[in-house]
């Protein structure tokens, strides 16, 4: 019986770590649309531009990924393009001095993610060597 309790506990914890540990596309958006409204001194009338066109895409792409119809080529390839859509749209409400600097931010995450690929390679390799 106190087996049964103790198992029982460890699903409710695990269950409750799961459910909060999730965020709503809301959620997501606004934090997003905080980020960019530092990162690129984004404007009160800017604001809420920007926190509907990331709503938009966040919900796009979620629904994309959630379907399991698609191989993961066609969700990336689907991803990347709701992406470049999102670029597009904001493209329309910031400055050019904001968007270059948007532009600048992707940049640096792209060449940070290809480090961080390399780096992976490089330990899977020296792993396979031990």
């Amino acid at each position: 019986m106190k087996a049964i309790k103790t198992i029982t506990f460890g699903l409710i914890i695990f269950s409750s770590t799961l459910v909060f540990g999730q965020k709503t596309a809301e959620e997501k958006a606004s934090a997003q649309t905080t980020k960019m409204k530092t990162e690129l001194n984004l404007t009160d009338e800017q604001v809420p531009k920007v926190k509907e066109i990331n709503l938009g895409i966040i919900q796009k792409n979620e629904s994309i990924m959630s379907n399991a119809t698609m191989s993961d080529s066609e969700k990336r390839g689907i991803v990347q393009s709701n992406n470049e859509a999102r670029k597009a749209m904001l493209k329309n409400v910031l400055t050019s001095e904001q968007y270059t600097k948007l532009e600048l931010i992707i940049a640096e995450k792209k060449i940070e993610k290809m480090k961080n690929k390399k780096q992976m390679k490089e330990r899977v390799k020296e792993n396979k060597k031990d």
